[in-house]
């Protein structure tokens, strides 16, 4: 998955988004994280769906800390609680990792189980999906990630 070849099928589902969800959920522009995903998979599958000069590195080392390990992007420890990892925290981190330039989103439409899709896209790509469906309209699709997300809860 690259993200600007992605814009396309995410603007013709946003045209039609009852009838293209079938076709959208198959599709290559979405990416699933499990409840049950390793929080280090996360990080890979959207470092990997990156151009690779925008890829980012990642690593995964011992901690003292009670949850056993520590998560890190481009050498910098993702802040978990101290006793345990948790994907809303990792989105959270990657995210940030991920601006200004890129925007990773929530799939709306894949809530409710216990696999939710995301999407990337750069930012300038969400920006001209905005000007053309609406902020909302998009919002109402593709959520943002931000400091507040809690989709694994």
């Amino acid at each position: 998955m690259k993200p600007e070849k992605d814009y396309w099928e995410i603007e013709a589902y946003l045209r039609d988004p009852e009838g293209g969800r079938e076709c959208f959920w198959m599709g290559p522009a979405v990416f699933w994280i499990d409840w049950r995903e390793y929080d280090e998979d996360i990080a890979r599958a959207v470092s990997e769906s990156l151009p690779p000069e925008d890829a980012f590195s990642f690593a995964v080392r011992d901690s003292v800390l009670p949850r056993g390990i520590d998560i890190l992007l481009d050498g910098e420890p993702i802040p978990y609680a101290p006793d345990r990892l948790d994907r809303d925290t990792t989105l959270k981190a990657v995210q940030a990792r991920l601006a200004p330039d890129y925007q990773l989103r929530f799939w709306v439409p894949s809530a409710g189980g216990d696999i939710l899709g995301f999407c990337l896209l750069s930012a300038e790509s969400w920006r001209r999906l905005e000007e053309e469906f609406g902020v909302r309209a998009v919002a109402r699709c593709f959520q943002p990630i931000g400091e507040n997300s809690r989709l694994f809860g």
